[in-house]
């Protein structure tokens, strides 16, 4: 797999590199894959618990917090 870079993706790779202390870009882009899947699990599992401004601020256009409840007959 090839990824086109941009100095915008070349900036945010060297973060991620130094958040996660990974050495390599593909480490770093694998330890985020596997955080941002998990934490989508844990917010979706946890979600209608949450309180209306809890859930707002811990929401994210690329995370967002789906509140929707379903209803027991």
């Amino acid at each position: 797999m090839s990824i086109r870079m941009n100095q915008e993706r070349e900036d945010r790779l060297s973060r991620l590199q130094e958040a996660t202390g990974e050495k390599t870009k593909a480490g770093a882009i694998d330890t985020a894959v596997k955080h941002y899947l998990s934490d989508l699990q844990m917010k979706r599992d946890v979600a209608p618990e949450l309180e209306d401004d809890l859930a707002e601020r811990l929401s994210t256009p690329w995370l967002p917090i789906d509140r929707r409840t379903t209803v027991g007959k």
